[in-house]
C-alpha cells in the first residue's frame, strides 16, 4: 500500500471481516481508532480467532476419544445437579432486581423506564497447576464466558419464565452432543450444561471431569438507558 489512507482502509476491511460480533457497530468504533489501534485490534482479533479454533479442534478430538465409565457418569450427574443450583443463585438475583425495578417504575421513577439486566458466568482455573496445564486452563477460561437464557430483561417485556421452564423448556432434556449417549439415559441435562459443553466449543468432557461447580463465578451487569436531555 502506497499511503496511510489505503493501509487504514485495508485494516478496516480486514477487521470487519474478522470480528464476529454482529451486535457491534464496527464502523462507529473504527471512527475513533487510528491506524496503529486498528492494526492492534485486528491482531488481537486474529489471535483470539486462532485460539478459539485451536480449542474447538481440541474439544472435538477429546470428546471423540472419551469413554464413559460408571464413575464418570456419576461425576457428570453430580456436576449437572450442582450447576443447576449454581445457576439458580444468579437467576434468583435477576428476578429480585427485575421485581425491584418494576416496582420503582410503577411508583413513577422514570429512571427505570428502560433497563437491561444481564448475568455472565466464567470458570476460574485451579491454583498451583503446572505451567503448561495452567496456560491451557487460562486459555479455556479466557475464551469461555456464558450468558444465561432469560437474563436480558427490559421493561415492557413479558415476565421472566420460571427457573424450571428456562432450564428445561417444554420438559426438554438437553441430552444433545456431547451428552447424546446411552450411558446417560435417565439423566436430564439442563440448558446451562448444554451451553458450557456444546455451544461454547471450548470445554471438553475430559475437562468436565476435572472441573468443580464451586469454581464458577458470576456477576450481574445492569444498564439503565436514558433518552433525550434532562431539563431543569
Amino acid at each position: 500500500m502506497s499511503n496511510s489512507i489505503e493501509r487504514k482502509r485495508m485494516w478496516k476491511n480486514a477487521l470487519k471481516n474478522t470480528l464476529e460480533q454482529p451486535k457491534l457497530d464496527i464502523e462507529e468504533t473504527l471512527k475513533y481508532l487510528d491506524e496503529y489501534e486498528i492494526e492492534k485490534a485486528l491482531r488481537e482479533a486474529l489471535e483470539s480467532k486462532k485460539l478459539k479454533t485451536k480449542l474447538e479442534k481440541r474439544q472435538r478430538k477429546l470428546n471423540k476419544n472419551f469413554v464413559w465409565t460408571p464413575g464418570k457418569v456419576e461425576k457428570l450427574r453430580d456436576f449437572n445437579d450442582k450447576m443447576w443450583f449454581r445457576y439458580k443463585e444468579a437467576y434468583d438475583e435477576v428476578c429480585r432486581l427485575k421485581k425491584e425495578f418494576d416496582e420503582r417504575l410503577a411508583n413513577g421513577d422514570k429512571n427505570y423506564a428502560s433497563y437491561d439486566i444481564r448475568t455472565e458466568f466464567w470458570y476460574n482455573c485451579e491454583d498451583g497447576l503446572p505451567e503448561k496445564e495452567k496456560q491451557l486452563w487460562e486459555d479455556l477460561c479466557e475464551e469461555s464466558v456464558f450468558w444465561g437464557p432469560e437474563f436480558a430483561e427490559m421493561s415492557g417485556r413479558p415476565p421472566l419464565k420460571s427457573f424450571e421452564e428456562a432450564m428445561m423448556e417444554f420438559g426438554h432434556s438437553w441430552n444433545e452432543y456431547p451428552f447424546n449417549t446411552p450411558e446417560l439415559d435417565g439423566i436430564c441435562i439442563h440448558y446451562f450444561m448444554h451451553d458450557i459443553f456444546n455451544h461454547n466449543h471450548t470445554y471438553s468432557l475430559e475437562d468436565l471431569m476435572k472441573m468443580k461447580p464451586e469454581n464458577f463465578s458470576w456477576q450481574v451487569n445492569i444498564c439503565l438507558e436514558h433518552w433525550g436531555q434532562s431539563v431543569r
